[in-house]
């Protein structure tokens, strides 16, 4: 008796027959329809991929690719449905673009920039496409850099700047990393073909540097800048986080319809520091609603006052639900805790039970949120008047009296309506 990973063969089995049932049964499908659909025979007899095209490039790589726009896409002045992705680690971007293709079903299409005379390749531009139910087409963009220098640096400017959105997904980097990161996107913003509304900016939880290096930066005001702090731990978690800050701007005029704000908006938290902090950017934040109502951090910094002297308590901070950022803190001396640390994951805990109880039908929002050790306790409670922040205290399990710190936190709450 023979035996396989799909079970016993039979000894009357014959192979050949095992192969004419095969091919009267048409095969696996699926790798037929990969096949023909990436592949097709050119005049030589060779097997090309349809999908990929060579770009040669003799002067700048970036003005080539402007020219190659304006030659093939008849839309380039007016469609808005397009994300690019920027990737300077090189982690993400082409794991989503490879996921939503086989998610969506549809081919990867890929430009190859060569250089003329040495035919060195200088980067590959992935693209794909997104079909939504009652949406119009996603064109989801990204470039893979390959050859050094300034000039090839700017191929994904010429991508961003047409694009409706453009992701910064900032992966592990140095600090001067960062601030070359920043300098470059500042300089990109300023060029006179750029046309994208919106930047942004998805970071790993506890970036609480990189967010205040974000925020020293003076955008121009009429970029909508966004920052999201989110679990880098899949392609599919980079999309969805992505997707939902494109849900909130794809209906959002353009860039030379986009109204110009009176008076610039501070709408991006970052940590308080012991440091003097450079000047907020002037920039609005649809992540964080504007138009909503705008926690003081000074009568935050005095209601979280009042509560230290509670029995047990080891520290309390008002943070932003939206980024992880903590917008104001108190600590006791004799027990150091991280608070940003604390902060970056107790909104992403906020957002898991907001989506869990979404989907549970629980009727109502998220209000409170309680979480025990052997020695200790946590409670978070979401303002009432500022739905995107919340207070979370840490308590020594042995010494507080639990109700009496719900008790403390309500009033906390009413007292800053």
């Amino acid at each position: 008796m023979l035996k396989s990973l799909f079970g016993e063969l039979g000894p009357a089995e014959d192979p050949r027959r095992r192969q004419a049932a095969a091919e009267a049964d048409g095969g696996f499908a699926a790798t037929a329809i990969l096949e023909s659909v990436a592949t097709e025979v050119n005049e030589r007899g060779q097997m090309v991929d349809r999908h990929l095209k060579d770009l040669v490039v003799s002067g700048s790589p970036a003005a080539a690719i402007r020219e190659h726009f304006a030659t093939t896409r008849a839309d380039l002045g007016t469609a808005t449905r397009q994300i690019t992705l920027l990737d300077p680690t090189g982690v993400w971007a082409s794991s989503v673009v490879k996921a939503l293709s086989d998610a969506g079903g549809q081919p990867i299409e890929r430009l190859h920039l060569r250089e003329q005379g040495t035919l060195r390749t200088l980067a590959m531009i992935e693209r794909t496409s997104l079909i939504r139910r009652h949406e119009d087409k996603l064109n989801i963009y990204h470039a893979d850099v390959r050859a050094p220098g300034a000039e090839n640096a700017e191929i994904p400017v010429a991508l961003m700047e047409r694009s409706h959105m453009a992701t910064v997904i900032v992966g592990s980097m140095q600090p001067h990393a960062i601030d070359a990161l920043l300098q470059s996107l500042r300089h990109a913003v300023d060029l006179p073909n750029w046309r994208c509304p919106n930047l942004l900016f998805m970071l790993p939880p506890n970036a609480v540097w990189v967010a205040n290096k974000i925020s020293a930066v003076q955008w121009p005001a009429r970029l909508h800048l966004h920052v999201i702090d989110e679990p880098l731990i899949s392609a599919s978690s980079v999309w969805n986080a992505m997707l939902g800050v494109w849900n909130l701007v794809k209906l959002q005029p353009d860039w030379d319809h986009a109204p110009k704000p009176a008076a610039p908006e501070y709408l991006i938290k970052v940590a308080e520091l012991n440091a003097p902090q450079a000047r907020p950017a002037q920039t609005t934040v649809p992540l964080a609603r504007a138009g909503r109502a705008v926690l003081d951090p000074a009568r935050a910094r005095q209601a979280l006052a009042d509560m230290l002297p509670l029995e047990g308590m080891l520290a309390c901070a008002a943070v932003d639900a939206t980024t992880g950022l903590v917008l104001a803190r108190e600590l006791r001396e004799d027990h150091p805790v991280d608070m940003d640390v604390v902060g970056s994951a107790c909104a992403q805990v906020l957002r898991d039970h907001r989506h869990a109880a979404a989907g549970m039908g629980l009727g109502g929002p998220v209000e409170e949120i309680m979480t025990s050790t052997a020695q200790r306790q946590q409670v978070m409670r979401v303002l009432a008047r500022y739905p995107e922040v919340f207070v979370v205290v840490l308590l020594d399990r042995q010494r507080t009296n639990l109700p009496l710190a719900r008790y403390k936190l309500m009033e906390l709450d009413k007292g800053l309506l």
